[in-house]
């Protein structure tokens, strides 16, 4: 076991992935065997996981709020308006109409 801790860019780095092959192991090997690391790694761990699952939370807010924006509806004859294919109908108006299409007229 190496009694040497890590330093803060070490750390870093490690938790980015760039941190070469011996040295992570080195890093894990340490953290595995020395109680003040792994008491340190439960303190630090659980409110980064936390960040991470808020910061993917709003990540999934923003795209859907940029979906909903983004649909734009189809242009009318090249004069700038919306097409629309029918007029807008209430809640009895939709009924009777598939009232009279199942009655055959």
């Amino acid at each position: 076991m190496s009694t040497r801790h890590a330093t803060e860019a070490e750390l870093e780095l490690y938790v980015l992935g760039a941190l070469d092959a011996d040295r992570t192991e080195a890093v894990e090997a340490h953290c595995a065997a020395c109680d003040a690391c792994k008491a340190a790694r439960v303190q630090v761990v659980r409110p980064l996981r936390a960040v991470a699952y808020g910061a993917a939370g709003v990540l999934a807010m923003a795209a859907a709020v940029l979906l909903w924006i983004g649909h734009t509806p189809t242009a009318g004859a090249g004069d700038g308006t919306a097409a629309v294919g029918h007029a807008p109908m209430d809640d009895g108006a939709i009924l009777d109409a598939r009232n009279d299409a199942l009655d055959g007229g």
